[in-house]
């Protein structure tokens, strides 16, 4: 099962109230219909009174689970793709501020998600000079490990971005990590405990923290699964 990321820009001609609603009442209905999704999420961007750091450009992220590249590329080609979510996309996304990732789920804590929660959402790019195969393993094994004991944490996923990815370019990106919260206290607190504080510095350790991007979100589902 593949987690494609999209993460997107509102056009400048909408207002932030605008821009959510029309995502969640009018497109999302639309991108619905697209029978290769197997799971479909919005991620709203919220406001985060108290978290340091939020440096994304972004106004969300659209998330669907397909179950392959070959269904993907069938999503791209279907009439539903084409002339529905693709074809809307004009009428509230700024095109030229979007950018995909093709991701493989890890998950660290199998916890609970939804719209009663809150996650935050990292776009992560390895330090110069790590080889991949060892910031996948630093990721999963180390930071992955140190997030399981800060006490907060309802449910942290990684998305590590997919082998084709890398077969032409170097990707802007390598991952993807989302954490769930009960609230934005929660939030706040989880992150200044020893243990949130000890993941927090042991970032540097293997990203590159001068282009990480970040923003809080709140999720609207629009398939759960099927």
């Amino acid at each position: 099962m593949l987690h494609v990321h999209y993460f997107i820009t509102r056009l400048a001609k909408l207002d932030d109230a605008e821009f959510h609603r029309y995502w969640r009442e009018t497109h999302g209905p639309i991108a619905g219909k697209i029978k290769q999704v197997r799971r479909y999420v919005q991620s709203h961007r919220i406001a985060a009174p108290g978290f340091v750091g939020s440096s994304s450009p972004y106004d969300g992220e659209a998330e669907v689970l397909v179950d392959s590249l070959a269904a993907m590329a069938e999503l791209r080609k279907s009439k539903e793709y084409l002339d529905g979510a693709l074809a809307d996309e004009r009428n509230f996304i700024d095109l030229k501020r979007v950018e995909w990732m093709v991701t493989q789920d890890h998950v660290i804590i199998d916890g609970p998600s939804g719209p009663n929660m809150i996650k935050g959402v990292w776009q992560l790019k390895r330090i110069a000079g790590m080889p991949l195969d060892e910031f996948r393993r630093y990721w999963i094994d180390v930071h992955g490990g140190l997030g399981t004991k800060v006490a907060g944490f309802r449910r942290y996923v990684q998305s590590h971005l997919i082998d084709e990815a890398y077969l032409y370019a170097t990707p802007q990106f390598d991952g993807v990590a989302q954490i769930w919260f009960d609230s934005h206290e929660a939030m706040r607190a989880a992150f200044e405990t020893p243990e949130g504080r000890a993941m927090a510095a042991d970032g540097a350790k293997f990203l590159d923290m001068s282009v990480t991007r970040n923003f809080v979100a709140q999720e609207h589902v629009v398939i759960q699964e099927r």
